[in-house]
């Protein structure tokens, strides 16, 4: 039986693989060499406003970056607020929100160096356009309104912001994720598919974390559980291979989890090389679904477990289905 949350997730990755795809156009990757005492600087002429702009700087030494409006460049000993400024050693990645049509320029200062430095740029520039936020926002509510169809849980915040910082969510209440993400997740793993992979466990994730809250599960709290949970929903709908596929590049580039860990400093997202080597023993073991059935099926839809009584999964315990579905219904006579 084809579950019916698979179909929002696929639509989730379209629209990922369309802002990818979007950041992607505009990219452009330049070589500097910065003399000892000299900073030097890359014009990105006519960035409209609300437009998102992530910034990868590869140095073979420390440095000095900062993005710059034009009046900002003009007044250059004295730009009383950059738009970012930080220092790289060896890598460093951001992204802002364009505040106002203008040229922009990322300054390369090396001025208080003492050797020349090699730089590498990576720049992509992507239109956030409000019509593709909210068909972005309009998409994580349908997932919510789909996860509905499986299970009873209250209803809660979904919907897709720039934060401004790099990171993966926004609060906690809810799902909200952050535009910072998807294109920091490009960037890092220079793969769309790597990235929609890597994307649809950390939406998972979420998912998993705020069901159990919600169950006042006694694992509620831990991310491991949070991690499992995300594994048997995955496999539930027909997405055992994109967690698979996730875990076993995380556990084999250990660079990459890293990178990203220090970028968003952010424990879940995305997953350390320890939580991945967890996540693909649990996608492999055939069993694993069907011993979260008693967990799961108490909190399903009546018509779900109707579904499964009559087309019933490798994992579901139609014991279980049979057993709630006569307490539900001995439930319904008492109250009536």
């Amino acid at each position: 039986m084809r579950s019916v949350g698979a179909k929002a997730l696929f639509t989730i990755l379209l629209w990922m693989l369309c802002l990818s795809s979007a950041a992607a156009e505009g990219l452009a990757r330049l070589n500097v060499d910065i003399p000892p005492g000299k900073w030097k600087s890359i014009r990105l002429r006519n960035l409209p406003k609300d437009a998102v702009l992530a910034v990868q700087v590869v140095s073979n030494g420390e440095i000095a970056v900062a993005l710059l409006d034009s009046q900002g460049y003009q007044r250059l000993s004295n730009t009383p607020r950059p738009l970012f400024l930080g220092r790289v050693e060896k890598q460093l990645s951001f992204s802002v929100s364009i505040p106002a049509n203008d040229d922009y320029f990322v300054l390369l200062d090396n001025r208080s160096g003492q050797e020349s430095r090699a730089v590498t740029v990576t720049v992509r520039a992507a239109r956030a356009g409000a019509g593709q936020k909210r068909s972005a926002e309009d998409i994580l509510r349908r997932f919510e309104q789909q996860l509905h169809q499986i299970f009873v849980f209250d209803p809660f915040p979904a919907g897709v912001r720039q934060c401004g910082t790099p990171k993966a969510f926004a609060g906690t209440s809810g799902i909200v994720l952050c535009t910072e993400y998807v294109h920091h997740l490009y960037n890092i793993l220079k793969d769309q598919k790597r990235a929609k992979d890597a994307l649809s466990f950390s939406i998972f994730h979420e998912v998993s974390r705020l069901l159990l809250s919600q169950w006042n599960h006694p694992s509620s709290a831990s991310e491991n559980a949070a991690d499992e949970f995300a594994t048997v929903l995955m496999i539930m709908v027909n997405q055992r291979e994109r967690a698979i596929a996730t875990a076993e590049y995380f556990v084999t580039n250990p660079s990459a989890s890293e990178a990203l860990r220090e970028l968003f400093g952010d424990g879940r997202h995305p997953i350390s090389v320890v939580r991945a080597q967890n996540i693909l023993n649990w996608a492999r073991d055939p069993e694993l679904a069907r011993k979260w059935q008693k967990v799961l099926v108490p909190h399903m839809q009546i018509s779900f477990l109707k579904k499964l009584r009559q087309q019933p999964t490798p994992w579901a315990d139609l014991s279980l289905v049979e057993k709630e579905l006569a307490q539900r219904k001995s439930r319904s006579k008492t109250a009536i």
